[in-house]
């Protein structure tokens, strides 16, 4: 960490999470948070050491039906291209390079990206992609109760 940049550094402290979309235009940054996980997005998350590209269930559908190899559905293959043309550019600018996911949704590589959110739908019993299984608190909750030790003491 030393010696590396400040952006560089702030990457590995805070992981930077990009969202592509047919709604949004171009890539947007989004909270490293589960509600970030959405069906009809593409995520792209660098850490430094991980650039992961996520795809939500309706875009992952859409893919392994082929629409992307389809003249029609151009604009299906431009979301597809996007985020991996930026992470071509970040593995190429990146010494050490990091290591390359494509994953989808419940996906065994999601993983990587799944580890670095915030559980903000908490401890839910829900099947959904966007519910992440942890012991942990959000961070939303875990202010709430840090603000509120601060204020008795």
């Amino acid at each position: 960490i030393l010696r590396e940049n400040t952006m560089n550094s702030l990457v590995m402290i805070q992981p930077a999470l990009l969202q592509y979309s047919f709604e949004e235009g171009p890539p947007q940054p989004v909270l490293l948070d589960t509600c970030s996980l959405k069906p009809d997005v593409i995520l792209l998350m660098d850490d430094f050491f991980h650039v992961v590209i996520w795809r939500g269930e309706k875009i992952q559908a859409w893919f392994d039906k082929g629409y992307h190899e389809l003249e029609e559905y151009a604009n299906f293959k431009a979301l597809l291209q996007a985020p991996a043309n930026d992470a071509k550019q970040i593995l190429g600018d990146r010494f050490p390079v990091p290591k390359f996911v494509q994953t989808n949704a419940g996906g065994s590589q999601a993983r990587f990206l799944t580890s670095k959110m915030n559980p903000s739908s908490g401890n839910v019993a829900a099947t959904d992609s966007s519910t992440v299984i942890t012991d942990d608190v959000s961070l939303k909750v875990f202010m709430e109760h840090l603000i509120r030790l601060a204020v008795q003491s």
